[in-house]
């Protein structure tokens, strides 16, 4: 067993456990985000833990499990361009038909190239270049 000093296992008697079920039902929570809430809480009301650390954790393990996940600057921006060139790829293949020029549609086999693997659309234009 690898020894973690950051990991803490809790042996829960049956109502605890229970409660701890339906918080997390309640809350649509998963398991550690839910512990980690309780845990967050305890500390609070016991005095160990800051007003705005409370506050920050609080709102970290708030999150459900139907919520998506918070992006950081980087991420936000890459999802943005892919959403830009998915829009692109979405006309390209709409307009695939009325182009024939060989130029225009080479280019966008090797823009395709570039984005088959993060865009369904994308890879939709790239097996254009086998028809």
């Amino acid at each position: 067993m690898v020894f973690r000093e950051h990991g803490l296992m809790l042996f829960m008697g049956p109502k605890l456990r229970l409660a701890f079920i339906k918080m997390q039902a309640d809350r649509e929570l998963g398991r550690s985000y839910a512990g980690l809430r309780a845990f967050t809480e305890g500390l609070h009301v016991l005095g160990y833990l800051k007003q705005e650390d409370y506050e920050r954790l609080c709102q970290k393990y708030e999150q459900g499990l139907n919520q998506p996940p918070t992006l950081n600057i980087q991420q936000l921006q890459t999802k943005s361009e892919q959403d830009k060139m998915s829009k692109k790829f979405s006309m390209v293949l709409d307009q695939w038909g009325a182009h024939t020029d060989m130029k225009w549609r080479a280019n966008w086999i090797r823009e395709a190239e570039v984005w088959k693997d993060k865009i369904p659309a994308a890879k939709m234009v790239w097996e254009l270049n086998a028809t």
